[in-house]
């Protein structure tokens, strides 16, 4: 086993103790929702960890050329909310399940426009691809950024708006020229939350370091 490899390993563990505690926030599934599911895959490059995202196709007719995660509706067929995520991944991007290691899972979401209740799910790639193989009509390109550049960024901008006579705020974010909004940018904001929450160092005398809390509109 290389060092690289027991790193690799160590980074594993710590990340699966960062996304089980605090234990991810459950929300209700209104009766008006439809229970959905998103993957989070975590690829193991040469030049260090990077986060997939997908920029959906401008031909869709619900969130038409946003940038998100590999994700979709929970199906009857599907065994949990993992499952439907992890094919999903398969269908729109090519990534086997097999290659995914779930890692754990982030505080659920919804879309608020086209009622979907998300379950986020947080997963390892070690030997992704070197190329994708994409659902042509769903997805319009895959972009890899770093987990560096993730856990660094912060929102250019707030969005604020009322529902039902509550205030919701949520962050834009620009990730190497990148626009990412909506639910996406709030499971990117809950996945930032976690990564903070302990500094991450390459020997045995990591420290935890201060925690920042998102605003809930919940």
């Amino acid at each position: 086993m290389t060092s690289g490899s027991v790193a690799l390993d160590r980074w594993a563990d710590w990340m699966r103790c960062a996304l089980r505690e605090p234990a991810p926030l459950s929300i209700p599934l209104h009766a008006t929702e439809r229970r959905s599911a998103v993957l989070l895959p975590i690829l193991v490059r040469a030049d260090g960890l990077r986060l997939l995202f997908v920029k959906k196709s401008e031909k869709l007719r619900r969130h038409a050329g946003q940038v998100a995660f590999p994700g979709g509706a929970v199906d009857a067929a599907d065994a949990s909310a993992e499952a439907a995520a992890l094919r999903e991944a398969f269908e729109e991007v090519g990534l086997a399940p097999d290659a995914v290691e779930l890692l754990g899972a982030l505080d659920d979401e919804r879309t608020y426009v086209t009622g979907y209740h998300i379950q986020p799910v947080v997963g390892l790639v070690r030997a992704p691809p070197p190329a994708w193989t994409l659902d042509a009509h769903e997805i319009e390109a895959v972009l890899e950024i770093p987990l560096a550049v993730i856990e660094a960024a912060e929102p250019v901008r707030w969005l604020q708006w009322e529902l039902e006579g509550a205030v919701h705020r949520a962050p834009v974010f620009e990730l190497d020229g990148t626009t990412v909004w909506g639910a996406s940018a709030r499971i990117l904001w809950n996945l930032q939350v976690r990564l903070r929450q302990s500094a991450w160092a390459d020997g045995d005398d990591a420290r935890p370091r201060p925690v920042r809390s998102p605003p809930r509109t919940d």
